[in-house]
């Protein structure tokens, strides 16, 4: 009696299935024959990275945030300055109360007056801020005195000496605010120099007699984001003051 069609045929022993599917005794199902496709199941699924690469972009950028913002709270509360400075000399000795309304209190001695008995001597000297002291906005007080009182014999040439020295300022407040200032020694002009935005100076000549004051006082005021120019009449008054301690 012959089989029917539809039963799978048996390989003779020693033959290999042939191509297509093959079936596999014990419950494996049909599986690809040596030269048939057949299915072989899904191909694998592989996990998405999407969420872990952003996670980690999001943190590298929270913390350059995180830094740039540090940097610049820790410029803003950082105190500019050093040490409280040397023993000021008489030619820029100034008061208590006038440092304290200037902000500054360390003394540095640039230049000493020639000891020579003849010529012109002249004095460079500075106030700035003792860190921890003078607050953080930046401030600095300078003095040039030139003192022609002894530069000859003749006190005339000495003091047409020192109002050649006065006039030769005038061309240092070209293209700047210049103004003359009354009740100041002989001669006496306030100079507003142009500067950056976030900066102010004020310059103060004044002469009396044989003697010429270059008082320069600058700064600005710190921002958390930028810096700030603080207002002229603030630092016009500084200058003044000083002028009015040191010329006698």
């Amino acid at each position: 009696m012959n089989s029917p069609q539809n039963w799978p045929q048996q390989t003779p022993p020693g033959q290999a299935p042939p191509g297509g599917y093959g079936y596999v005794p014990g419950g494996g199902g049909y599986v690809p024959g040596p030269g048939g496709g057949g299915y072989a199941g899904p191909p694998p699924v592989r996990k998405k990275r999407t969420g872990l690469v952003v996670g980690i972009v999001v943190a590298v950028v929270v913390l350059l945030v995180a830094g740039v913002v540090g940097k610049l709270y820790l410029d803003y509360v950082d105190e500019p300055g050093g040490g409280p400075g040397g023993e000021p000399v008489a030619q820029c000795a100034l008061s208590d109360s006038l440092k304290q309304q200037a902000h500054v209190s360390s003394f540095r001695l640039i230049q000493a007056p020639a000891e020579a008995e003849k010529g012109m001597k002249q004095t460079h000297c500075a106030w700035e801020q003792t860190k921890g002291r003078d607050g953080r906005n930046p401030r600095t007080i300078h003095v040039l005195v030139y003192d022609y009182a002894k530069f000859s014999d003749k006190s005339d040439r000495n003091e047409e000496m020192a109002e050649g020295n006065y006039t030769s300022f005038t061309s240092y407040a070209s293209g700047s605010q210049a103004k003359q200032v009354d009740g100041l020694g002989d001669q006496a002009m306030v100079v507003i120099p142009s500067s950056s935005t976030d900066l102010t100076e004020v310059n103060l000549l004044v002469r009396k007699g044989a003697v010429v004051w270059n008082i320069r006082y600058f700064g600005r005021d710190k921002g958390f984001l930028s810096d700030s120019a603080f207002p002229v009449d603030d630092a016009e008054a500084v200058a003044r003051r000083t002028a009015e301690e040191l010329v006698r």
